[in-house]
This record gives structure tokens, sequence and C-alpha cells, in this order.
């Protein structure tokens, strides 16, 4: 049984992003929602057992890195969602009403995110501050079997 790793590309910050969360006495951590812009690279077959939940030992394995590769941020609790857009078609003479899929995207949520360099905050702030789509990270998740 191998691991199944995941590779998100060209994501960029979406919805609410807690850029501090601070109870006294607790860990610093932080919650992120991101969009991604490519199709999602499943690197192992989704049949080869890693998902069997009887199989799986740990999955919390993830890394952040902006778009020149540099390593921000590991993750340890991640989500990844497809949200499909679909229309509704039913062909003369036919009962039925068929699906047909428009459109889909992907969200990227995480949390328990430990910051490993300042650039992370440094690339999101100076994208808020520009304008301009310069915060786009790449993401790296592993279930480990």
């Amino acid at each position: 049984m191998s691991d199944a790793r995941y590779i998100f590309r060209d994501c960029v910050p979406d919805g609410s992003i807690d850029i501090a969360n601070v109870q006294p006495g607790e860990i610093l951590q932080r919650a992120w929602s991101f969009r991604v812009n490519n199709a999602v690279d499943l690197q192992q077959m989704l049949d080869k057992g890693a998902f069997d939940p009887r199989n799986i030992v740990r999955g919390y394995n993830g890394q952040l890195y902006d778009g020149d590769g540099n390593f921000l941020a590991e993750v340890n609790t991640w989500q990844a969602q497809i949200s499909i857009t679909n229309s509704d078609y039913q062909a003369a003479g036919q009962k039925i009403t068929w699906a047909l899929m428009q459109s889909y995207s992907v969200t990227l949520t995480f949390t328990e995110t430990v910051v490993r360099d300042a650039r992370l905050f440094k690339k999101l702030n100076d994208s808020l501050r520009s304008n301009t789509p310069d915060a786009i990270f790449n993401f790296t998740g592993v279930v480990r079997a």
C-alpha cells in the first residue's frame, strides 16, 4: 500500500483567513481557505487502499509553498472539496432530465498551520496592498498509508 499524495497548484486566498487566533495557554492556530486554480494532481490511484479508513495510520502531512517553491508552512489538518455546477438537459420526447456538468471549483481549507517562514504573511500583505494577484501558493498534502 502506498501513500496518496495530492498536489494543489496556483492556490489563491479565498474567504476568511485567520491571521491570529490567540488564547492564553493555547497553541496559536490559524484557519486558511484557498481556491485552487488548477486541476488537482492525484499522484496515486484512489483505489490502492490508502482511502480505506481501516488502513490509514495517519493523514496529516501538508506543506505550503510559494510560487517560487519556498517552503512557508506546515499544515497538520487540511480538507479539499470539489464543488460542481450542473445544468439540466431534457431531450425532446424524454421524461428523464439529465445533469450535465458545466464547471467545478476546488476549495482547500486547512487549520493547525505552523508558519515556518514569515514570507507567507509578507506575500499575502503585499498582495493586498498592491491589489495584484501576487499571493499564489502551492500545497502538497499526503495521506500516509
